[in-house]
C-alpha cells in the first residue's frame, strides 16, 4: 500500500477550511496538563453510549410473552353404531394445562365380520391477546405434541392424532375457526401407529409465524386437537399417557403460547438494515 504525497498546501488549507479547522487551539493544548479533573455529567458525556440500545434489544430478542390457553372443550365424538356394550375412546376432565388426555379399552370379536370400527374425537380451545398498543405485527409461536401408550392384538389397528391452528388480527371482526386452511390440521404429530404390545410413541413439532394488526385490535387464536382410531378384529388398550397437548417452544410447563409485538417503527427500521 502507498501514501499519495500531497503535492499542493492549498489542499491542506482547503481540508482545514472544510471542517473548520483553519487555526489550532495551541492555547487549550498547552494548558491540558494544567487542567482540573471535571466529573460532571456535561464532561463526562459527549452523548449516550450503544450500550443501552444495544442491551435494550438483547432483552427484548430473549423476551417472549406468555398466553395461557383455557381448557380445551370436547366437541366432536364418533363412535361405531350397534354396539351394545362396546367401550368408548374415554378423555379424562380437561385442565387448563394445554393437554387432551385419552384412554380405551376396546374389543371387537371375529365373529362380528361387518369392517373396521371407527372412533373420532376433537377438542377446542381459544384465546384472546391483549390488545395492540401500536400497529406492527404480532410475533407468536408454540410445540405441538402427541404421545401414543397403546397395547393390543388385533388384525386391525391404528391410531392417529392432529392439531388445527387459526389465528386472526381482531376477534371482534373475524373467528379464528374460520381463517383460510382451518379444517386442513397445521401438523398430524402421530398418523397410523399401531396398536401393538409395549407401544410407545411420541412426536413434537415446533410452529412459528406472524400477522399484521393494527393499534387497539385483539388478536385471537384457536386450537382443535384430534384423535382417531381404526380397529377390527381382536383388542386394543390405550393407556394413560396417551395425550396430546400445545406448550411453549423452550421446555417448561405446558398449556401456553408465546407471543410479542413489533410496532411498525421497529420493523422500518430494520427494512432500513436490510
Amino acid at each position: 500500500m502507498s501514501i499519495a504525497p500531497v503535492t499542493d498546501l492549498r489542499d491542506v488549507r482547503d481540508a482545514r477550511a472544510a471542517t473548520s479547522l483553519d487555526r489550532l487551539p495551541v492555547d487549550l493544548i498547552e494548558d491540558l496538563p494544567n487542567a482540573v479533573a471535571d466529573e460532571s455529567p456535561a464532561r463526562r458525556g459527549h452523548g449516550d453510549s450503544f450500550d443501552r440500545v444495544q442491551s435494550s434489544l438483547q432483552a427484548w430478542l430473549r423476551t417472549w410473552q406468555p398466553q395461557r390457553l383455557p381448557a380445551f372443550t370436547p366437541v366432536r365424538d364418533v363412535a361405531p353404531t350397534g354396539l351394545a356394550g362396546a367401550s368408548a375412546l374415554r378423555s379424562s376432565a380437561s385442565a387448563p394445562d394445554g393437554a387432551v388426555r385419552v384412554t380405551a379399552s376396546l374389543y371387537d370379536p371375529p365373529t362380528r365380520g361387518e369392517g373396521a370400527l371407527t372412533w373420532s374425537r376433537n377438542w377446542a380451545s381459544t384465546a384472546v391477546l391483549p390488545p395492540a398498543r401500536e400497529s406492527g405485527r404480532l410475533f407468536y409461536r408454540f410445540r405441538a405434541s402427541s404421545r401414543l401408550v397403546l397395547d393390543g392384538q388385533a388384525d386391525l389397528g391404528l391410531m392417529s392424532t392432529s392439531v388445527h391452528f387459526g389465528i386472526v388480527a381482531d376477534a371482534a371482526k373475524a373467528s379464528p375457526f374460520e381463517t383460510p386452511g382451518f379444517r386442513t390440521p397445521i401438523v398430524r404429530p402421530l398418523v397410523g401407529v399401531p396398536c401393538k404390545a409395549d407401544q410407545d410413541a411420541s412426536a413434537s413439532h415446533v410452529f412459528e409465524g406472524s400477522i399484521a394488526v393494527r393499534q387497539g385490535e385483539t388478536p385471537a387464536l384457536a386450537f382443535v386437537v384430534g384423535t382417531e382410531l381404526l380397529f377390527e378384529n381382536g383388542w386394543v388398550r390405550v393407556h394413560e399417557g396417551t395425550s396430546t397437548w400445545i406448550g411453549p417452544v423452550e421446555p417448561g410447563a405446558t398449556g401456553t403460547v408465546e407471543y410479542r409485538y413489533a410496532p411498525t417503527a421497529l420493523l422500518r427500521v430494520l427494512g432500513h438494515l436490510d
